[in-house]
């Protein structure tokens, strides 16, 4: 059970112990319903009018033998005749307990937790529920071009960091980029022989990403001619001069390979994003054999047709292979290598790789294999896996088939259209420094929130004029209500921190009551490892807010009133900005 932080929800626990004890003491029996099983029981009614917290009277029928209906209205009428702080009342029907929150103080408790930022430091899990977790995510190849494709496991990856690092746990951030391998040896040999060794003095990275288009789509072509042996050959022989780590090929490795990863950097910079430890398949290649050759002599891992691998029957999941007859390494040889490097840290009790969903198999006999190993923390690994992006046509965006904008053309495609239909009318009241920076926000918002809105199990549509529209479930709607209530208490001014709150309508109390949820959508969201319920949470978050905005004025409000309509703009700003942040957006404070 989490901590409660929710000061409605905790006297209703309190009320309902105590409530409890006594029936059940008068009954000649024990209470088996403690604080875990009551926080348990707690709902929210499916209406704003019947309540803001919902609790069934039927698992008390059998101890208390009694019907669920008059338990209700007996705990009902005993609640009500109790010192209360937060429930303004308690109703019982058809079996449930309904509790109305009192709104002018509760509001006021969370109105000025947020309006302080006390709300967003709270402790909210136990010291034996935290957690040391790395998470590996953004596994792009050197040698290729970067796509919208490659932006979802990254956002989601750095939001479910961003989540687990508020709720009190510790996220490790890792990437993997593949940086060795067949991919690798196409575009060197390519380059060699039909580029003759030619390279460009600008726009490396670009120029890599076509190339190796090139080379896949020219060596597709060769399949089934004589070329095709020779080809084989040489690429077999790039393979082996980068292993040994000398000759011309290698050489130009180093070189591609730098022109590779400073472009994952400056994407990385734009967004935000940052690495604790950057892992590589090139560290991992020779140690990984290592690795299975010793597990190999240990009698862990068996051989099969020349092949080493371990056999998962067992598990249903077949047998997994680590090296294959000719004596060379697999992806899987790595990743069992990797995960060994992972859990080098004895405090680290669990890991999160995200990858596409393509790869469920191969992570599950990953996990097995690790188990069998000797790791114990690999039985508390997961895979958090993500469906593809697809381009309006249906098809998935693929480096090899370019069908697509690569990021840093996207990027500046996105930023000229943002800041010719919403920015320029700006131009001469802000500094064009100003409109820059916020064309690049409101960018990042749209590409973001587009990735994170939806569960990681449903395919995404990527439609640029549809992402960035500023009204709608995107990023730039989010950030344009944030920028509202930063001009609205630039206008009106900022409130007061008083103990007078006043609420006059179910306008204000709705959003009040959806405020408070934050933390605990936030702990649903880490644990679940769904940054799309955040998401969800505030695109509901502004509509409750435009509602308000439109029936709910400041300027003409007076005395406690207007404060109080003050103190809720200033806590929708609060929350709207960090949970922007918790999906890594940016929330600028004008639009």
């Amino acid at each position: 059970m989490p901590k409660i932080h929710d000061s409605f929800r905790k006297e209703i626990i309190d009320a309902l112990e105590s409530e409890l004890n006594l029936l059940c003491t008068t009954a000649g029996i024990s209470n088996p319903f403690g604080r875990n099983e009551i926080f348990g029981l707690l709902s929210t009614p499916p209406t704003f009018e019947l309540g803001q917290a919902a609790l069934p009277c039927f698992p008390f029928a059998k101890i208390l033998k009694s019907a669920p209906v008059k338990i209700a209205e007996t705990l009902a009428q005993k609640i009500l005749t109790s010192t209360r702080q937060t429930i303004a009342n308690v109703t019982a029907v058809n079996g449930y307990l309904n509790f109305h929150v009192d709104f002018n103080a509760f509001g006021r408790t969370v109105c000025n937790e947020m309006g302080a930022g006390n709300y967003f430091t709270k402790e909210l899990l136990n010291e034996s529920e935290l957690e040391k977790v790395v998470v590996e995510y953004s596994q792009p190849n050197t040698h290729k071009a970067m796509h919208v494709g490659h932006l979802r496991g990254l956002v989601l990856g750095d939001a479910v960091c961003n989540l687990l690092d508020y709720v009190g746990s510790k996220a490790v951030r890792t990437t993997y980029p593949g940086d060795l391998g067949t991919h690798v040896a196409k575009e060197l040999w390519y380059i060699k022989y039909r580029y003759k060794g030619e390279l460009p003095t600008s726009d490396q990275a670009n120029w890599l990403g076509k190339v190796y288009a090139e080379a896949d789509e020219s060596l597709k072509r060769e399949i089934g001619t004589d070329k095709e042996a020779e080809n084989r050959t040489q690429m077999s022989g790039i393979l082996k001069s980068l292993q040994n780590k000398e000759g011309e090929f290698y050489d130009l490795y180093l070189k591609t390979r730098e022109w590779s990863l400073n472009e994952m950097q400056r994407i990385y910079n734009w967004l935000g994003v940052t690495f604790e430890r950057w892992y590589f398949e090139s560290e991992c290649d020779e140690p990984s054999r290592q690795l299975v050759l010793q597990k190999f002599k240990e009698g862990i891992f068996v051989k099969s047709d020349g092949a080493i691998g371990i056999d998962l029957a067992p598990f249903k999941l077949g047998f997994a292979m680590f090296l294959k007859s000719d004596g060379n390494g697999l992806y899987s040889t790595k990743d069992i290598e990797l995960m060994r490097r992972k859990f080098e840290d004895p405090t680290v009790t669990s890991s999160i790789v995200v990858v596409d969903s393509r790869q469920k198999l191969h992570f599950q006999q990953i996990f097995k294999t690790g188990e069998i190993m000797g790791y114990p923390q690999a039985a508390k690994s997961v895979h958090l896996s993500y469906e593809t992006v697809n381009t309006s046509d249906g098809k998935a965006f693929s480096s090899r088939h370019l069908n697509g904008l690569k990021l840093e053309e996207l990027r500046v495609l996105m930023e000229e259209k943002v800041t010719k239909d919403y920015l320029e009318r700006y131009r001469g009241q802000w500094t064009d420094e100003e409109i820059a920076r916020t064309a690049c926000e409101v960018v990042i918002g749209a590409l973001k929130y587009g990735m994170l809105r939806v569960d990681s199990n449903t395919q995404i549509t990527f439609v640029l004029e549809e992402w960035l529209k500023l009204d709608g479930d995107t990023g730039p709607y989010m950030q344009y209500v944030h920028a509202r209530c930063m001009n609205i208490l630039e206008k009106q001014g900022q409130p007061e921190q008083l103990s007078d709150f006043e609420l006059e309508n179910d306008y204000e109390k709705e959003l009040v009551f959806s405020l408070s949820r934050f933390n605990e959508f936030t702990l649903v969201a880490s644990q679940g490892l769904r940054p799309s319920v955040i998401a969800n949470y505030l695109f509901d978050l502004c509509k409750a807010f435009n509602r308000f905005y439109e029936h709910c004025p400041v300027r003409s409000a007076t005395g406690p009133l207007r404060n109080s309509r003050l103190l809720i703009v200033q806590a929708t700003g609060n929350t709207l900005r960090k949970g922007l942040a918790l999906l890594g957006i940016p929330a600028p404070h004008r639009m």
